[in-house]
């Protein structure tokens, strides 16, 4: 039996098409989510002279599902874009994955 996961990524806008383009390539998922959000953060090193007035910086959040089995292999993939980026990541456990 197959466990499903949610991976989720909150990425800065500079890095945001590289994943899209990465994601849409890959076989071993269906497809993704991806939302405009507002990142806070105590550490402000990487923030422009407007985001740390304003207090937060405009990023994107993706969330993908996955099957356990593939769960490696797409980590693996997005390593080179991420990593050098720092990106951090969550991942779920999802209980039920349907449709109607």
């Amino acid at each position: 039996m197959q466990n499903e996961f949610l991976l989720s990524l909150i990425v800065p806008v500079e890095i945001k098409d590289d994943i899209v383009d990465l994601l849409m390539e890959q076989e071993i998922i269906s497809g993704f989510t991806l939302f405009e959000v507002s990142g806070f953060s105590k550490k402000h090193s990487k923030f422009n002279i407007k985001e740390q007035v304003v207090g937060y910086r405009r990023m994107y959040k993706f969330e993908i599902i996955h099957d356990d089995k593939n769960q490696a292999a797409l980590l693996k993939s997005l390593k080179p874009i991420c990593e050098p980026a720092q990106i951090r990541y969550w991942i779920y456990a999802l209980e039920a994955v349907g449709g109607f």
